[in-house]
């Protein structure tokens, strides 16, 4: 995993780090796939024609004990990094963080729903020393 610009330890940390206490997700996978595949999925579930960094997969009840997936692009997630002058390891940490949120049910298509997802984000990273 540390190929991608991540720790495993930290990817854990940040798991349980953003999990709120009154919801459990019984199983999270982590996937990294090409941007080929990446853009197949988005394409699929989202209607988008282009290659996204993460997607967020939950099943289960609304409330408790589902499963997810969080799947990841290493590549855009290095040139993103590039571009927006982040180290790889925390922009791919914060996609992971990112990706967690959106299992619990957060969202960023309203503004305000993007701010607060965004300070969540922060607020979880600072709590692992990123």
């Amino acid at each position: 995993m540390t190929s991608y610009g991540i720790n495993k330890n930290k990817i854990i940390k940040a798991v349980n780090s953003a999990l709120p206490r009154n919801k459990t997700i019984s199983e999270i996978g982590l996937v990294f796939v090409s941007e080929k595949r990446m853009l197949e999925l988005n394409k699929k579930y989202r209607g988008k024609n282009k290659v996204t960094n993460v997607l967020s997969f939950y099943e289960g009840p609304s409330n408790d004990l589902g499963t997810g997936d969080i799947v990841i692009c290493p590549a855009v997630v290095k040139r993103e990094a590039q571009v927006y002058g982040f180290t790889q390891k925390y922009w791919m940490t914060r996609l992971v963080v990112h990706g967690i949120l959106h299992l619990i049910g957060y969202g960023h298509v309203r503004v305000r729903d993007r701010k607060e997802m965004e300070g969540l984000e922060k607020k979880i990273l600072g709590r692992l020393g990123i």
